[in-house]
Parts: C-alpha cells; sequence; structure tokens
C-alpha cells in the first residue's frame, strides 16, 4: 500500500487535526483501503473522513484515544466498531448519510458527547443514551426507526437541548418528555403520531416545536400543527393539561369539556381565519416548461418548480425574513440541503425555456450570487475549499460554516448539476449557488421557484409545500380582505375538511385579528428529453394544507 502524503505530514508535524474528503481520498480507499497509519495518530483532536467510499473502520479506531469531533459523514459505513465506545475524550461523533443498520452498545460509553449526528442512515432502533450526561443534541432524522432510544428522557440529561428526530416511523412521544429541564427543539415531523402528551406544554425551554406531516386524533390539534407556530401549539396543550389536572385533583371529576366552537367564532380568545393559496392551471401556449437532460440524472436528479405571482416584498424587513426564513428551511426540512436545495429567481430576468443539465466543473460558469464576475464551477468551489479552511483555522473551528458546509455534497462529483436558460446561461448552481442575474429584491413580484434533490420527488414536494407555506406565514401575497364575503371563514377546496379547516392568529389572546393574504401559484411542467412528462406541481395531490384555502382553477 502506497503511503499516503497527508498522513506522513500528519505524523511529522503532530498534527491536530486531519480532513480526508473527496474524490481523490475515495479512488485511494477503493483501490487500497485507508493508509493504516492512520490509526497511530494518537495526539489527533478532530478526524474528518467524508464523501468517499469508505465502507468499514477497523477496530484500531480506540487507539486515537485524543479524538474529541469524529466526522464520518457522506460514505458506505455499514458498521461501527464497538471499539469506538473506548474513544471517551469525544464531544462530537457524526455519522450521518451512511448504510448504518445498527449502533454497537458501546456508544453509550461516550460520556462525554455534546452532539451525536446519526441522522440519514438505516437504523431500526439506537442504545440507550441516558449515560450521555453531557449530550446537548441528538440528531436521528431520516431512519427507519418506530421509537426514541431508551432513556433519551433521563431527568439527568440536563443538558439536552436538541432532538431532531423527523422522518421516521415514530409512533409514541412519552409523557415524560418534561423531564429535560433545557429542551429547546424538538423535530418529529414525518412521524407516525396520533398523540402528543399535553406535557411538552410545561416544558420550561421548549422554544421550536415540529410535529407537522403526522396524523393527530385531534383533528384541531393536527391542523394546528401544520399553521400555527409553537406558542399556539402548547397554549392549545397547556390549556388541556390544566383541564386534566384540575380532574385529577378533585374527586368525581367534571364533566367532560364542551365541544369546540365552529367556524367564525372564537376559540380560546383566538381569532379563527383562514389564508388562500390560488393555483392556476399551466396553459400550453404560455406555462413555463423544464425538460431535464439525462446527464444529470446521475448527478441530481431530481426537480420541482413553480412560480409564485403578484409578491410583495417592499414592506420593511419582507426580503430579509424570506431570505432568513429559506436558511431555516435549509437547515431543517432539507436537511442541512443533503435532503434538498431551494433556489429563488426574480422571474423577469428569466430567460425561456428552461433545461435541467449537468456539465463538467470546468464548463460551468456562473455569476455566482453577490458577485459581478463569472467564475467556473470548478474555480467557484476550489475558492469556496480555500477560503473554508482558512477561515476554519483562523476561528479553530472544526467544521466549515455558511455555504462551505455544503461543499462536501459535491466532493466526488465530475459533473455538477446546473439549471440553464434560453440563452445557455446558469441561473443556478445546487446545492451552491444561484446566479446574481437572477436573485430577488424588493421590487421583484414574481418568483420561479426551485427545488432540487438526490432523494426523491416526494422530497422535492414537501420541501417545496413548506417554501409556499412560509410565503403566507410570512404575508407576502396579497391582502384577501377583498376576496371573503362578511364573516367567511369555510374553505373553498373540495379536498379540503371544510368543516374544521381553521387557521390561528399568531400571538395569542390581545393581539387582535391578521387579515388573510392569498398567494397566486402557478404550475411549471418538467419533462423529459421527449417531452414526457415527470412532474407538474403543484397538482390535484399537492399540498395537502387543510388550514388553507386552495383554489385550484382546473378543468
Amino acid at each position: 500500500m502506497a503511503a499516503w502524503e497527508e498522513i506522513s505530514q500528519a505524523v511529522s508535524e503532530n498534527r491536530r487535526e486531519l480532513v480526508l474528503q473527496g474524490a481523490t481520498f475515495s479512488k485511494r480507499i477503493e483501490k487500497s483501503g485507508l493508509d493504516e497509519r492512520l490509526y497511530s495518530l494518537s495526539c489527533l483532536n478532530h478526524l474528518e473522513i467524508s464523501g468517499t467510499t469508505l465502507s468499514t473502520l477497523k477496530s484500531d479506531i480506540e487507539k486515537l484515544t485524543g479524538l474529541t469531533s469524529l466526522v464520518l459523514c457522506n460514505n458506505h459505513i455499514t458498521s461501527l466498531p464497538s471499539s469506538v465506545g473506548k474513544l471517551t475524550k469525544l464531544k462530537l461523533l457524526n455519522v450521518s448519510n451512511n448504510q448504518l443498520e445498527e449502533i454497537p452498545d458501546e456508544i453509550g460509553q461516550l460520556t462525554e458527547l455534546d452532539t451525536l449526528n446519526l441522522s440519514m442512515n438505516k437504523l431500526t432502533e439506537i442504545p440507550s443514551v441516558s449515560s450521555m450526561r453531557n449530550l446537548h443534541v441528538i440528531n436521528i432524522s431520516s431512519n427507519k426507526l418506530t421509537s426514541l432510544p431508551e432513556g433519551i428522557f433521563d431527568p439527568e440529561l440536563v443538558h439536552l437541548s436538541h432532538i431532531i428526530a423527523s422522518d421516521n416511523e415514530i409512533t409514541d412521544l412519552p409523557v415524560e418528555v418534561d423531564n429535560l429541564p433545557h429542551l429547546n427543539v424538538l423535530d418529529l415531523s414525518n412521524n407516525k403520531l396520533t398523540d402528543a402528551p399535553t406535557s411538552l406544554s410545561v416544558c420550561p425551554k421548549l422554544k421550536e416545536l415540529n410535529l407537522k406531516g403526522n396524523k393527530f386524533k385531534d383533528r384541531r390539534f393536527g391542523k394546528m400543527i401544520e399553521q400555527c407556530q409553537t406558542k399556539s401549539v402548547l397554549e392549545y396543550l397547556h390549556n388541556i393539561w390544566k383541564k386534566e389536572n384540575q380532574k385529577a385533583n378533585k374527586s368525581g371529576g367534571k364533566d367532560k369539556e364542551k365541544k369546540k366552537k365552529k367556524k367564525g367564532k372564537k376559540v380560546d380568545d383566538i381569532e379563527v381565519i383562514k389564508n388562500m393559496m390560488n393555483i392556476l392551471k399551466f396553459h400550453a401556449d404560455s406555462g413555463i416548461v423544464v425538460t431535464v437532460n439525462p446527464s444529470v440524472l446521475a448527478v441530481r436528479q431530481y426537480i420541482v418548480c413553480c412560480v409564485v405571482r403578484d409578491l410583495d416584498l417592499s414592506g420593511t424587513g419582507k426580503l430579509k425574513s424570506f431570505i432568513t426564513q429559506q436558511t431555516k428551511l435549509h437547515d431543517t426540512v432539507c436537511q442541512k440541503r443533503q435532503a434538498g436545495t431551494i433556489a429563488t429567481h426574480d422571474l423577469k430576468n428569466v430567460k425561456m425555456p428552461l433545461t435541467y443539465n449537468a456539465r463538467s466543473p470546468q464548463i460551468l460558469q456562473i455569476v455566482p450570487l453577490f458577485h459581478q464576475k463569472e467564475v467556473s464551477g470548478e474555480k467557484l468551489f476550489e475558492d469556496l475549499r480555500r477560503e473554508a479552511e482558512q477561515m476554519r483555522k483562523e476561528k479553530k473551528r472544526h467544521n466549515f460554516s455558511g455555504i462551505h458546509k455544503y461543499l462536501e455534497l459535491l466532493a466526488d462529483k465530475t459533473e455538477y448539476p446546473c439549471l440553464v436558460d434560453s440563452e445557455g446561461t446558469v441561473i443556478s448552481f445546487p446545492p451552491i449557488t444561484n446566479s446574481d442575474k437572477t436573485k430577488i429584491s424588493i421590487n421583484t413580484t414574481d418568483i420561479l421557484v426551485e427545488v432540487t434533490s438526490s432523494t426523491s420527488l416526494d422530497t422535492c414536494k414537501k420541501i417545496m409545500d413548506e417554501v409556499l407555506y412560509k410565503m403566507l406565514e410570512l404575508g407576502l401575497g396579497k391582502d384577501r380582505g377583498d376576496d371573503m364575503p362578511t364573516g367567511a371563514a369555510k374553505g373553498n377546496d373540495s379536498d379540503s375538511d371544510s368543516d374544521e379547516g381553521v387557521v390561528f392568529t399568531e400571538g395569542g389572546q390581545g393581539e387582535g385579528k391578521k387579515s388573510p393574504r392569498k398567494l397566486l401559484v402557478e404550475q411549471v411542467k418538467v419533462v423529459d428529453l421527449d417531452g414526457g412528462l415527470k412532474v407538474l406541481y403543484p397538482s390535484r395531490t399537492d399540498l395537502p394544507l387543510e388550514t388553507i384555502d386552495v383554489i385550484r382553477n382546473f378543468d
């Protein structure tokens, strides 16, 4: 086996950090495996091997006793050796986006662990975490779990603040959730929950609760989950919690709670209103078409688009809030862009028709956001890589931040995905950047929204649904007041539950009624080179938001 220069350098310089990332190392590993001298670098504090074809780790990993950070994401690892439990100084363990089907019980020995990321694997269960008394963040999203790890609500886990367990098959959220005094973020979206414990409302630090994509027995609660912010949801649960406790404290109990008032009236002093999405049908003579070139199928094959018209971004802070929401969506529903990437374009600057293509890094040319000069994909990638490495060293960080953390998604690619207009201009280079030529501004009224993914078409649709909902939530659409008859609160889409489809104003009591908003969404068709339909969004089955009036102008 040929000696790796990077390992030799680490040995000679007694380095504390080592990063092995991308296509170069992937090819070496395929050819002859890891340079086994790696396991002798006992002085290492940070080790990252990512974006490679690495499938196994030797038990010799236990020799790296100085490790405080171990990053093994975006590889092909199928199992972890039990000896990983001997890395007792570890504070960060990231094995996301691999092929793991089980985790050794010895992981419980990592009592100094601060952050544990097991997301995007094939796990059906996870060993007890009750011994990890220093754990702050656990991410187990996008697996095949049917329950949360044993001990996750142990009262001794006083530092645990983030539990991210979305996109699993979890059926139960234990009432002991209030045992965690510093729980700040709880994400159990897209699971199989049917009930939520009212004890959630007495978690003292809980600020972000995401239970979307579950089918709750309490239909009103389910609709609040899809539409309202955490504060309103917790207030609803807290009212129930108080009544449950009053019942428990009085012998004989009380009569059951009266049925909630119907639409158009107040519920717990929160005014009922509705937003609306008006869907415009695709027309062959004027509709927007995106053609998918076969070359992109092996790189990032899924794309969904739509157009949102008559937006108002001119209000104070509206554009900034929208961009901030995109960033949050990239970190949550897009799973740090691992699952998908969102791009928005000022429609008046986009030359139709569009082609979703793949180009070699040397050929792809783009004017990146907030830049004036056109650069190749290769140069942009390398510039960002150098900038990221320099910034990481200056700030003495283990990981990249900002746009730099997405570079690993392209590290082993020989071609890069891109959306190209009719003039051959690249307007989007996912998952890295958009073109400055089509960036949105406060004067933008019509936006082309694009979502790409290498995961699934359904993932693209779910992300797009969330983008459109956030636009409504931020008030970017037109005021719906002129469209609604006095006192009207009933939905207009036969697909919706018109008897109970309600939306609650944010902020709770005393803040008055918010004016409902209207979003005008136009279908975009995605086809193959022969014109065969791949996806038309939004279709009749998309936007399953029962708390919004969805008007589908289809024949």
